[in-house]
């Protein structure tokens, strides 16, 4: 069942909404110095990400490059090793989750999370969506066939993170191996659910945030319904939790415009997520612990900051 958003979460984003504002104003500052200050602004030093570092890596067995970042951890390393939070859509989404990452290790000691490595893959080049590329790697396969140029690539970058990625980080670490989390929003989220459902052992927590469940007539509840009669019996030799994140004006009644309310009601987002973590739950597996939360006031699109921030919270519980 759904539960409350839980304050700190409420608070945490009210803070981030004043430091944009905060930042928005320094810049505004800045122009009214006169006309030479916004000249003088743009041709200094490109700004980085303390700690952070950039590489495309190519996949020798499918000849795809993806672009990874990895924020070094903020902190000393924990007795168990580091979180791991791996991050789709990375053009996006990590600097926000490397930021916030930072934030926490300079947090008190007494309030200090464990300090996490936050991985971000994405794709090459400056787009911060690359519409095309996220729907070729990030649906899954059709059932009984295999992936097109065009989508079905799951597996795919799947195999590259096992192969290729999470190697690299083991080796470069000291990491927790039972606290490897894997965040995506929208078509990341739904790899996030595809990743569960055929490779539990992966990752050992799961975050997707209004993931795109309605994808070629809701084949994920599908897979999600051979994954629950596949393992209906234990022993279960994966250990997993998976956190849903929705926003409540993803449903049609919601909807800002008559065609936004038509895609919804077609989709049925909210509901269909509902449901899939409600037929979750109701296995009270010990081996999988399901939470779900309905973020209030926020559409598809905004729901993702405030995701990111639970991601990390998830991957930075202990154990």
């Amino acid at each position: 069942m759904p539960v409350p958003y839980p304050a700190p979460g409420n608070t945490r984003r009210a803070l981030l909404a004043a430091g944009a504002g905060a930042s928005l104003g320094l810049l505004g500052g800045c122009a009214s110095g006169g006309p030479a200050a916004p000249a003088q602004l743009l041709q200094a030093p490109a700004a980085t990400l303390p700690g952070t570092h950039q590489q495309d890596l190519r996949d020798p067995a499918s000849g795809h490059t993806w672009r990874i970042w990895v924020q070094r951890p903020a902190g000393p390393a924990p007795a168990t090793g580091h979180p791991v939070l791996y991050v789709l859509d990375g053009n996006a989404a990590f600097a926000l989750a490397a930021q916030l990452a930072r934030n926490d290790a300079a947090r008190p000691p007494e309030l200090r999370p464990d300090a996490a490595i936050v991985v971000g893959i994405g794709h090459p080049g400056d787009a911060v969506i690359h519409p095309a590329e996220r729907q070729r790697d990030y649906t899954p396969p059709p059932p009984g066939g295999s992936a097109t140029p065009q989508a079905g690539g799951a597996d795919r970058l799947l195999g590259f993170i096992a192969r290729e990625l999470q190697p690299r980080i083991t080796q470069a670490f000291a990491i927790d191996a039972q606290r490897q989390t894997i965040t995506g929003h929208s078509f990341g989220g739904l790899f996030v659910l595809h990743a569960l459902f055929t490779r539990p052992a992966q990752f050992t927590r799961y975050a997707a945030t209004s993931p795109s469940v309605w994808w070629n007539q809701g084949q994920v509840l599908q897979t999600a319904a051979q994954f629950m009669q596949a393992h209906a019996t234990a022993p279960r030799a994966f250990s997993a939790r998976l956190q849903l994140r929705v926003g409540s004006l993803e449903h049609a009644q919601a909807a800002a415009t008559p065609a936004r309310a038509a895609v919804q009601a077609e989709r049925r987002l909210l509901e269909r997520t509902e449901a899939l973590a409600q037929q979750l739950t109701a296995l009270q597996w010990p081996a999988l612990h399901v939470q779900m939360a309905v973020l209030p006031g926020l559409d598809h699109g905004s729901v993702m900051l405030p995701g990111l921030v639970d991601a990390l919270a998830l991957a930075q519980q202990a154990r």
